[in-house]
């Protein structure tokens, strides 16, 4: 027979959170709750009523959103174990939430085991080395460790009609994420149950009304040794108020979406590119480092930080990396790419483009240039990268290579591998946002076989090599509508101006060093022109999506004393890609 372990669960808890209506956030937390419930009369009197004359009293009432939630242990998480045993019931929870307006709401979830968002052990008392691990437990699985899952289960009881006084049924919160089956508990605020906007809660308001059910899944070892165990999961309510977002990051607001995390690396899961849409982007209430989170380009698998800027628009934050028409890359199709099915087969994107059921595939007429001389700037020659073609389209591989901000206006140092970044006393993530990714032209950074019929002066490119739910960023000189280069610049204090005559904006104080630190991290790569890696660690050159001329189009350009959110060049020079969601 099995040693005995004894483990406990903690009530699972409801985490009441609120923002005050005159837009002051109250409490610093990841999620908050609309709960404050505020009756406004204000009245209108006339000074005097005279003989022949009236007098109106107008009366107003306005009634806030108010959501509240009602939490009931039906049964305590609690269970005694043999080790080699299976609970798969531990306790019972009834959750039942109700909001005062048909615009429903959603359930967040976050393993907190210590009180620590994000920790999802069940903690040994013992010691902590034996702490049980989140996980599902399989029965096929000779070897499988101790763990715990959770599960929620959606209830319909009956509501009151509070005009009739009635019973009447309810409608039922819907399970999301795969959280209607033993799953293993989130490490992040991750949305598990919501209430669809449409359905009247008002008949919800008797605590018998629609709810969810909340039990666990514990399975221990023969080999776990004896001790109590114990655990911590925080439910949090979301009211999708759009006057009052609430939501901090584009972690959550992607699970506030109702999205799946699509990718494993390291120990992390991640949400996709592709999966980006101005609605996730508008969830998030704040800018800067703190909205930032990685992203996966389903395509070849490669990870993007992104993050929400001070101009209210989601920018990618590192370089693109995909290789055109290279191995280990998915077809681009206008399911993965940013591929208009109403411009594809026409005009510019009428050479290698294909349709079938609705979706376009676009194949380039070239591949992607994997040779390490542009990690060493010497010339390839025309044979590699063409000196002077413009319509056909081009991506060098700029290899395993960081460019390291120095912090000052002389050259940024240059490491030919990650490992000798990391060497040089810089942390990982520090060199991996230095990194270089790919070179494109134009050509190619429009997702075009032959730009030539593309000319006119201030023409926005429909298509592009981003991912889909992404684009290149408009450009003109002069133009304060869609200079979104030098928008991004001038909200974030960078630049004094969004544009000028000569289109160098210059710098404000401080400037140059934060265009290339958190959150923006905009490296100074150089370009590829004439066949050369022309000037690594001094300039740094970004494609637009924009048109200046027959046979250029703008670009970001900046070194260490001006900065060009609008210069024209060659479409036939290597640049980087910097994509925002649309």
């Amino acid at each position: 027979m099995g040693h005995k372990v004894k483990q406990s669960l903690v009530n699972s808890r409801i985490d009441f959170f609120y923002y005050a209506f005159r837009n002051v956030l109250l409490v610093s937390v990841p999620l908050l709750i609309l709960s404050a419930l505020i009756l406004g009369l204000s009245t209108s009197h006339s000074s005097a009523v005279s003989s022949g004359s009236s007098g109106t009293d107008n009366v107003q009432l306005v009634l806030s959103t108010s959501c509240t939630v009602n939490a009931v242990v039906t049964s305590e998480h609690t269970v005694s174990l043999n080790g080699g045993q299976l609970d798969n019931n531990v306790g019972n929870t009834k959750l039942s939430a109700y909001c005062n307006d048909n615009n429903g709401y959603s359930i967040y979830a976050v393993g907190s085991s210590g009180d620590i968002d994000g920790n999802t052990d069940l903690i040994n008392t013992v010691n902590e080395s034996y702490n049980i691990h989140t996980g599902v437990y399989n029965e096929n699985n000779a070897s499988n460790p101790s763990s715990w899952a959770m599960k929620l289960t959606a209830g319909t009881g009956t509501g009151i009609d509070p005009v009739t006084g009635e019973s009447v049924p309810t409608t039922p919160p819907t399970i999301i994420n795969g959280y209607d089956n033993y799953s293993a508990i989130p490490n992040v605020y991750t949305q598990v149950a919501k209430r669809t906007s449409g359905t009247s809660m008002i008949t919800d308001s008797d605590a018998s009304g629609s709810y969810l059910n909340t039990t666990y899944q514990i399975y221990a070892n023969s080999y776990q040794p004896a001790g109590t165990y114990n655990g911590k999961v925080k439910y949090v309510i979301v009211h999708p108020n759009s006057n009052h977002n609430t939501i901090p990051d584009l972690d959550t607001a992607f699970a506030a979406a109702g999205k799946m995390k699509v990718y494993e690396e390291g120990g992390n899961s991640y949400y996709a590119m592709q999966d980006m849409d101005s609605q996730i982007c508008s969830f998030v209430s704040g800018t800067g480092a703190s909205t930032a989170t990685q992203l996966v380009d389903t395509r070849d698998n490669n990870l993007y930080w992104v993050a929400k800027l001070e101009d209210g628009k989601c920018w990618m934050t590192s370089n693109l990396d995909l290789d055109i028409g290279g191995t280990g890359v998915a077809a681009l199709t206008s399911e993965n790419t940013d591929i208009s099915t109403t411009a594809s087969g026409s005009g510019i994107y009428s050479n290698g483009y294909t349709e079938g059921n609705g979706v376009w595939t676009w194949t380039p007429v070239s591949t992607a240039i994997t040779s390490n001389y542009y990690i060493s700037g010497t010339s390839v020659g025309p044979s590699a990268w063409p000196t002077n073609n413009y319509t056909t389209p081009y991506s060098a591989e700029g290899g395993d290579t960081y460019y390291y901000t120095s912090n000052t206006t002389t050259n940024d140092t240059r490491y030919n591998s990650l490992q000798a970044c990391k060497n040089a006393s810089h942390t990982e993530d520090e060199c991996k946002r230095y990194f270089v990714g790919n070179y494109y032209n134009w050509t190619a950074a429009i997702a075009s076989n032959n730009s030539t019929n593309i000319s006119t002066t201030g023409t926005i490119a429909s298509n592009s090599i981003c991912p889909k739910g992404w684009r290149l960023p408009n450009a003109s000189q002069a133009d304060n509508v869609n200079n979104e280069f030098g928008r991004m610049l001038y909200k974030a204090e960078i630049t004094a101006m969004l544009s000028a005559g000569d289109d160098s904006v210059g710098y404000m104080t401080g400037g140059f060093n934060k265009l290339r630190s958190s959150p923006y991290y905009f490296v100074r790569f150089g370009g590829i022109g004439g066949g050369t890696l022309y000037s690594p660690g001094v300039y740094g050159f970004y494609w637009s999506s924009t048109v200046s001329s027959s046979t250029d189009a703008y670009n970001l350009l900046f070194s260490g004393t001006d900065i060009y959110p609008a210069r024209n060049n060659g479409r036939q020079a290597g640049m980087s890609v910097r994509c925002v969601a649309r």
